[in-house]
């Protein structure tokens, strides 16, 4: 059986045949990725490093995303937000929900960078680790928003020291 010379030769090119019509597949039938449109909006999701003790929360819809880290370093009941964005924004709200409120006060960033890439602030009230966070940003006409746990607020690690310098 393994003396036959086609025989081999189909071993060996079946699998790559069968990658290719994969790829093929995909190309032919798969969805494809639209730009944003001008006045629409579009959801954020957090990626895994808001469900843990990380110090940074990373939201994003394909290739628009914010990187948030939020300090306790404000006063009491304050909280200082850095926001870096891929894209240049027209404009950047963010608000805590705690549990039991229906509503959030939105408060708005300033940019730190003249590219407005770099947005800043001081977000007044309480966020506990329970709490949510809602984020609205305004890119080119479109809205990008989210909603994602404060447990990242708190920068955590098991040897008990600040690697994010």
């Amino acid at each position: 059986m393994f003396r036959n010379f086609h025989f081999i030769v189909a071993l060996l090119v079946a699998p790559i045949l069968a990658i290719l019509a994969w790829y093929a597949a995909d190309s032919a039938l798969g969805d494809r990725k639209e730009p944003a449109k001008e006045g629409l909006g579009y959801e954020l999701i957090g990626d895994s490093n808001c469900r843990y003790e990380s110090g940074t929360c990373t939201m994003s819809n394909g290739n628009f995303e914010l990187a948030i880290q939020v300090d306790r370093a404000g006063g009491e009941n304050q909280l200082a937000v850095r926001l870096e964005s891929a894209h240049p924004l027209d404009a950047m709200t963010m608000g805590w929900v705690n549990p039991g409120a229906e509503k959030t006060e939105q408060t708005a960033l300033e940019p730190a960078n003249d590219r407005r890439t770099r947005w800043e602030g001081v977000i007044p009230g309480e966020a506990s680790t329970k709490a949510r966070m809602r984020v609205l940003a305004r890119a080119d006409g479109t809205s990008y928003y989210g909603e994602a746990k404060t447990v990242f607020i708190d920068y955590e690690t098991s040897f008990g020291e600040d690697f994010r310098k």
